[in-house]
C-alpha cells in the first residue's frame, strides 16, 4: 500500500530540468556561431602565412587580407589589432581582438591572441 502525499515533487525537477536544458541551447545558439567564426578566421590566417613567399604577397596586402576575412565573418578586428613582420626565412603574424558575447545577463568579452609563425620557402 503506497501513500500519495508527495504531491508536485516531481514537477519541480522536471521545471528545473528543463530550464537548465533551455540554458544550454541558449547558449550554444549565442556560442557555436561565434567560435565557427573565430576558427575559420584562424585557417585565414594560417593560409595567408602559407603564401606568404609568393611573389608580390607583401605584408601590407596579407594584413589587408586578414582585415577583409575579419570584416566578412563580423569579427571586430581593426588594423591596429593586426601585425605582420617577416625576418628572412620566417613570417610571424600577430592578431589580437576581443570577441563580444552578449546574454540578457552578462556580456564576455572572449580575449582571442592569434599568433602564427610559419617558415618562408
Amino acid at each position: 500500500m503506497f501513500l500519495h502525499d508527495e504531491r508536485g515533487e516531481g514537477r519541480l525537477g522536471t521545471v528545473f530540468g528543463i530550464l537548465v536544458l533551455a540554458t544550454f541551447i541558449y547558449l550554444g545558439v549565442k556560442l557555436v556561431p561565434v567560435m565557427i567564426s573565430v576558427y575559420e578566421f584562424r585557417d585565414s590566417i594560417e593560409e595567408q602565412a602559407r603564401f606568404a613567399s609568393l611573389p608580390r604577397h607583401d605584408d601590407q596586402l596579407i594584413k589587408r587580407n586578414i582585415l577583409h576575412k575579419a570584416r566578412e565573418l563580423a569579427l571586430p578586428v581593426g588594423s591596429k589589432d593586426v601585425q605582420v613582420s617577416r625576418t628572412s626565412g620566417r613570417i610571424d603574424i600577430v592578431v589580437k581582438y576581443s570577441v563580444p558575447i552578449e546574454t540578457p545577463v552578462y556580456t564576455y568579452n572572449w580575449a582571442l591572441d592569434e599568433s602564427l609563425s610559419a617558415p618562408l620557402f
